[in-house]
């Protein structure tokens, strides 16, 4: 059993009223009816399925039964369990890893989506930072032209010679993924990411219908000797790399295998998304190695950026920038039609609010490693002291702790923390390939005056998950 992939589909299945079996077959019930289930599928056996969400065979059992009798599902024997060939056939629709708030209970302490928090002064700054918003009713398919300057500065003045041109404004860095893979990817071409990477991209590559495939992710990043290797043996059409506090595991990629990698980013042309959007979450004062892209100017990577992570996710503005090589500037003309055929352009309010933000940057930066820096410690304080056999490197930069657990069923676990209100993301489904199921990706972005609650919670459901393990043992 893929116990990630069945853990981010039953996400949120206690939720509602009634018997856990209820519950549990109208969530699976609802899975099949928005195609997240195939006709002929197969499902869990019972004692798989009732070991990953913590509850007894017998309660699986009628659940699946509950399902039978309304035409849901079909059991034979020596073929198990599968979606009826007759259920209502919707498109395909995939199992997203990126997790959304789904029947979550009110008294719950997420812990699977890490943003920031504003604070009343950063409302009262917003409130009063869009009066040229609107002065004009044009579209800009590809972003207010004084945005699109102000990026082409600061990527200049950080090393990286930028064109206002060169930039185009989206709906946060999402979008800027998706534009890219979008235009860039057809079904069955290879993708070259990261494992452990970023969710959201791995969503966007399946959803284009590549094939992916992993570059482990050492304490030092990815080592470029592992990448070359990559690109060499499946020919990727798209490359997709954190070199700068890595999502999810916090690591800074040095100056010199930047060199190494970029140099064969750009010997084999590969088209290659830098993903920056950590990029300003520094703690320490010193700055971290220069992007990727300056160590290769002419080669086929796309920076991507966003405000989301440094101050508001509710903004939703994000921008990519476009290669400037002579050999890549037709692959940006392919990007700016798609944004142009997405949306015709983003919100004017917002791009004014951007605008304003990024001409404070240093300030932005300072703040931010000073309301983070502290949550980072107090969290990393608290899982030291109560829960001490969880292992994790205390990182540079981010927003996350990557937490390696003393046990391979770790989604098993985050059904148990679910029940004491707890909600945790599955590190095994941050995977390209494979991945043992004994990690969790830990924000500490949660109000810190919850964390202590967070991880007393934590210890609760792992001195469960501990004990149910000794009795199935």
């Amino acid at each position: 059993m893929d116990a990630p992939r069945w853990t981010a589909l039953l996400s949120g299945w206690q939720s509602g009223t009634g018997p856990l079996y209820t519950r549990l077959s109208g969530h699976l019930r609802g899975a099949v009816a928005l195609g997240q289930l195939a006709p002929g599928e197969a499902l869990p056996a019972e004692r798989a399925l009732g070991t990953l969400l913590g509850v007894s065979r017998s309660t699986v059992v009628a659940a699946y039964d509950e399902l039978v009798a309304g035409g849901w599902i079909i059991r034979r024997r020596g073929s198990g369990t599968r979606v009826a060939a007759g259920v209502p056939r919707q498109a395909r629709a995939l199992e997203l890893r990126s997790p959304v708030r789904v029947g979550a209970a009110g008294g719950d302490l997420d812990l699977t989506v890490a943003v920031p928090l504003l604070s009343d002064a950063q409302r009262a700054e917003l409130s009063g930072a869009v009066a040229g918003a609107f002065a004009e009713s044009l579209y800009h398919p590809l972003g207010l032209p004084e945005l699109r300057a102000e990026l082409a500065a600061l990527y200049t003045r950080e090393g990286l010679p930028t064109t206002p041109e060169q930039i185009v404004v989206t709906s946060g860095a999402q979008q800027a993924i998706s534009l890219i893979a979008g235009a860039l990817l057809r079904p069955g071409d290879a993708a070259l990411l990261e494992t452990p990477t970023y969710f959201g991209a791995i969503d966007v590559f399946r959803a284009a219908g590549a094939t992916l495939r992993g570059v482990p992710v050492t304490a030092q990043g990815v080592l470029p000797d592992d990448f070359a290797a990559g690109a060499r043996a499946h020919s990727p059409r798209l490359a997709f790399l954190t070199p700068t506090f890595q999502n999810p595991t916090g690591a800074v990629l040095p100056a010199r295998a930047r060199q190494r990698l970029a140099g064969t980013v750009a010997e084999v042309g590969l088209p290659t998304i830098e993903d920056d959007t950590l990029i300003d979450l520094g703690f320490g004062e010193d700055a971290p190695p220069p992007r990727l892209a300056c160590f290769a100017p002419d080669a086929p990577i796309f920076n991507v950026g966003s405000l989301s992570k440094l101050y508001w996710a509710g903004l939703r503005v994000g921008w990519l920038r476009l290669p400037g090589g002579e050999g890549a500037r037709g692959l940006g003309r392919v990007v700016m039609q798609a944004k142009t055929l997405a949306d015709f352009g983003g919100g004017l309010p917002t791009q004014h609010l951007a605008l304003h933000l990024l001409r404070h940057l240093p300030r932005l930066r300072a703040e931010r490693r000073a309301a983070v820096t502290p949550a980072r410690d107090l969290l990393a304080g608290l899982l030291r002291a109560e829960l001490p056999d969880w292992q994790f490197t205390l990182p540079q930069g981010g927003q996350f702790l990557w937490v390696e657990l003393p046990t391979r069923s770790a989604s098993s676990f985050i059904h148990g923390a679910a029940r004491r209100g707890v909600r945790l993301f599955p590190g095994a489904s941050m995977a390209v390939g494979d991945l043992p199921d004994a990690y969790l990706r830990l924000p500490f972005t949660l109000d810190p005056a919850q964390l202590p609650e967070a991880v007393g919670r934590l210890r609760a459901a792992w001195h469960e998950h501990q004990q149910r393990g000794e009795r199935l043992a």
